[in-house]
């Protein structure tokens, strides 16, 4: 069953539906959405002014509420584009990077890494190179402490073949 809330901060002027629709109320028709390359948005307006919203911001915070004050909201789905409000929830932007790790979302290790500036090929050469952490550092763009990290086995361990080594020793030892 579809359930109708009046979307916060315009409660005169739209509602929004547990579905993932805003309508107008005046105008009594479901607003058209804009697809960004990731989300959906509507614009609004209020007192003349026209500002561009999130659709599963809009809809969390009808539907959820957020005691903890949590920034980000989370596609329990993986889906981006499902704005349902069982669909949706209040998250930190830790709790959301992990979740969509845990999904498979996104991927952590290697040249799937977004944060990756070496792909296999450039880390076994790396690994394999007699040049110094200075002259390899340079010629890759990164800190000498990557090409430390890769040569120890520290990481990029899936491709080097060397065994994951604990890089931080306990204290206690």
């Amino acid at each position: 069953m579809e359930i109708w809330k009046q979307v916060k901060g315009y409660e005169d002027n739209y509602i929004c539906s547990s579905k993932g629709q805003v309508k107008s109320i005046k105008r009594n028709k479901v607003l058209k959405q804009n697809k960004s390359p990731m989300y959906y948005s509507v614009d609004l307006c209020k007192n003349g002014e026209i500002k561009r919203h999130l659709i599963h911001r809009i809809i969390a915070m009808s539907f959820h509420e957020n005691p903890q004050n949590k920034p980000q909201v989370n596609h329990i789905n993986g889906n981006k584009l499902d704005n349902r409000s069982e669909n949706l929830e209040w998250v930190t932007r830790s709790e959301n990077q992990l979740h969509s790790i845990r999904i498979g979302l996104r991927h952590t290790r290697g040249e799937n890494n977004s944060q990756s500036k070496l792909n296999s090929n450039t880390v076994l050469e790396i690994f394999n190179s007699n040049k110094t952490l200075s002259e390899l550092a340079l010629k890759y763009n990164v800190s000498k402490s990557t090409i430390c990290d890769i040569k120890r086995g520290y990481s990029w361990t899936h491709i080097t073949g060397m065994p994951n080594i604990k890089k931080y020793k306990n204290v206690n030892e």
